[in-house]
């Protein structure tokens, strides 16, 4: 195990350890006051006390991560469910709707920039037929720019869910399913008391992946509004961003990276109690 662990300590322990003590520190490549002079936790005290722009940007991130996580997982088990049998061509359907999962982020921030391109954007074209966006760009709105944001979050991720699931369905036992079926259950019951429980570790597993992924979104975003227009798509992570290397005040920016890693945790263990439950909880069909 000494090759794991060296290489975990080199890209984990040792970055980690890092920003720490560089949050307690007071640096900035452009100030030269700001030499490093150790200043404890007023990093922490000023963003968590007097910095309005950090908590627009983690309601931002709240509200993405509220709406993009419940929605993947409806439409992914939907998908699971309708792509968990056996039709002509299932494996290339499959491999089509895993496409948009396979892409880089940055890559997927780069083709919606060009299907929404005001004008000549492929999609654009459409919009403006309908009536939408004839004056301004999707991007140009702030409401429209985030909507636009958390569309494309779903589109991508939601082939990841999807797979979780379609795991679990297919190694799920079939004699409940058939002993169910032949008592009469209806496909929401079956659902609902068979399928539904024997998932509940890969539901926990998936929600908590995507929750920590949303939570730390910054490729589409930086690559597509930056953050705009104004700070209407402002997440954590690009706040971070911009403050470490637009302003490089390093020490203020370690301590939001670390608030947003600490948010990380915090996520998980929320979604790991509503939906996994109490322990010893049984369901009966």
């Amino acid at each position: 195990m000494g090759p794991v662990l060296l290489f975990l300590i080199i890209v984990v322990v040792a970055p980690l350890t890092l920003a720490i003590v560089d949050s307690l520190r007071d640096l900035s490549l452009t100030l030269l006051t700001k030499r490093g002079q150790y200043i404890g936790l007023d990093n922490f005290r000023d963003l968590i006390g007097a910095d309005n722009k950090f908590y627009i940007a983690v309601a931002h991130t709240t509200i993405f991560v509220a709406v993009v996580v419940p929605i993947e997982f409806v439409l992914g088990l939907s998908m699971a469910l309708w792509i968990n049998r056996e039709f002509a061509g299932r494996r290339l359907v499959l491999t089509i709707l895993m496409i948009p999962t396979m892409i880089a982020p940055v890559v997927v921030g780069m083709i919606w920039r060009f299907l929404l391109m005001p004008s000549f954007g492929v999609l654009t074209i459409y919009l403006n037929r309908i009536g939408l966006f004839e004056e301004a760009s999707v991007f140009s709105g702030s409401v429209s720019a985030f909507a636009a944001l958390m569309m494309i979050d779903v589109w991508e991720w939601t082939p990841f869910i999807m797979l979780i699931m379609l795991a679990g369905l297919s190694a799920m036992p079939a004699a409940p399913v058939e002993a169910a079926t032949i008592d009469g259950a209806s496909r929401w019951q079956i659902l609902r008391h068979i399928q539904l429980p024997l998932l509940r570790p890969l539901i926990i597993i998936a929600l908590m992946l995507r929750a920590i992924d949303a939570s730390k979104i910054f490729d589409t975003i930086h690559v597509l509004t930056g953050g705009g227009p104004g700070n209407a798509t402002e997440v954590i992570a690009t706040y971070a961003y911009r403050t470490n290397f637009l302003k490089w005040n390093l020490g203020y920016g370690a301590a939001i990276c670390l608030v947003l890693a600490f948010a990380s945790l915090i996520i998980a263990a929320l979604f790991y109690k509503v939906v996994s439950g109490k322990p010893g909880d049984t369901v009966v069909p």
